[in-house]
């Protein structure tokens, strides 16, 4: 299992870390969800530096700088350290070649292991990544299926918010089985606080909100990036809800690989929660929802799959929906989308069954989508009881 060292203010110092929206836009459920005391979320090599990464280190900065091993390392005359700290991150790149470090200051003394630099283990493969809570295996199990078989992937990183439903070995047991030793498949702990929501969501008094203080997911991606998906050949992240679809015959990450930029941004629409024969919410999977919410509506927000090689690491930003610092991040593909399934959910954010309860034309009868889980082996048998799952080949 992969270990982290996380690093946690210590209460008795007195400090913690200030919230960046306003007081009087905090909603009720805003103090309950914040991360007010994580530190690091790891401490890591990646290649020649040591990564101390965690959330916006906002007022937390200053003390870590009359820290050591910081004081002398970021800025004039050594400049040994950089702090990068925009768009939700929180990272302090330290060139050094330890495998210990203390911290010592204002912030409390800690003493920390560096974990080793993963990226070699995912060198040259094309990778899916995501973070989930609670997702049932099975729809993960078939998730992997899809992209192995319809896109080619061959790594996987699924980082793990805290699920109560199985423990993380079950989660490994799932991508092992779904890689059948064929190519790397890690499940990684992150049990750190998701964070409050922005937009309507977080709103007060009918008022929107930034999203400025959600930080684990964007942590997830770039602590994906960095320890292990720095070699990677490409690497698509999308949740286990989403399945991306092309129109060129190509999978989404040789296009990626082919383009320029090497980046692909992607829109999505809604698949419904209608199945012919209906099926419970306990038992049913991917395959079973072919029918979209409405013909022509690309409402969900935009996915994206790149290079890593071809970002920037102090500039680019890997988040959510967006390579925030590129700007091939400003364009959509015509080429790709990807299909939002409102039943592959444990409405942990809203109930989905309940927005898809209206009776679906046959019009919007998704046949590229059908298509896709017949050639993954993924389409329900008609004729057997349960699900019994029918053999395919990769269409790529």
């Amino acid at each position: 299992m992969i270990s982290l060292s996380s690093v946690t203010l210590d209460p008795a110092g007195g400090i913690r870390r200030e919230p960046p929206r306003p007081a009087d836009l905090r909603n009720a459920s805003y103090a309950e969800r914040f991360d007010w005391d994580t530190l690091f979320y790891d401490v890591y090599r990646a290649g020649k530096h040591v990564v101390f990464q965690g959330p916006p280190l906002l007022n937390l900065l200053e003390p870590l700088k009359a820290s050591t091993p910081f004081a002398r390392a970021l800025g004039f005359p050594r400049f040994a350290a950089r702090h990068i700290g925009h768009k939700k991150r929180g990272e302090i790149w330290l060139r050094s070649d330890a495998d210990h470090i203390a911290i010592d200051g204002p912030l409390g003394r800690y003493e920390i292991e560096v974990q080793p630099d993963m990226a070699p283990l995912f060198a040259g493969r094309r990778v899916i990544t995501t973070l989930s809570q609670n997702n049932d295996l099975r729809w993960i199990a078939d998730w992997v299926r899809f992209y192995v078989r319809i896109h080619g992937a061959d790594g996987v990183v699924v980082y793990d918010n805290a699920s109560s439903a199985y423990p993380l070995v079950e989660l490994q047991a799932t991508l092992d089985e779904a890689a059948g030793g064929r190519f790397p498949a890690l499940a990684v702990s992150w049990p750190f606080p998701y964070g409050p929501q922005g937009g309507m969501a977080g709103a007060v008094n009918g008022m929107e909100t930034d999203w400025d203080s959600d930080f684990c997911q964007t942590g997830s991606l770039q602590h994906a990036r960095h320890r292990f998906l720095r070699r990677a050949r490409s690497v698509l992240n999308v949740d286990v809800d989403e399945l991306v679809l092309g129109t060129t015959g190509q999978s989404v990450f040789e296009a990626t690989e082919l383009a320029r930029s090497g980046f692909t941004k992607f829109p999505g629409l809604w698949i419904g929660t209608h199945a012919m024969p209906p099926v419970a919410r306990e038992t049913c999977r991917h395959a079973d929802f072919v029918i979209r919410d409405e013909p022509e509506d690309l409402s969900c927000p935009p996915k994206w799959c790149l290079v890593p090689g071809r970002a920037d690491r102090l500039s680019d930003s890997w988040s959510v929906h967006n390579l925030f610092g590129a700007k091939a991040n400003r364009a959509l593909s015509a080429d790709f989308s990807y299909r939002h399934m409102r039943g592959i959910t444990n409405s942990w954010k809203e109930d989905r069954w309940a927005a898809s309860e209206s009776a679906p034309e046959a019009s919007l009868r998704d046949h590229a989508l059908e298509a896709a889980f017949m050639a993954a082996g993924l389409a329900r048998s008609a004729t057997a009881e349960g699900p019994v799952w029918a053999a395919g080949d990769c269409v790529v």
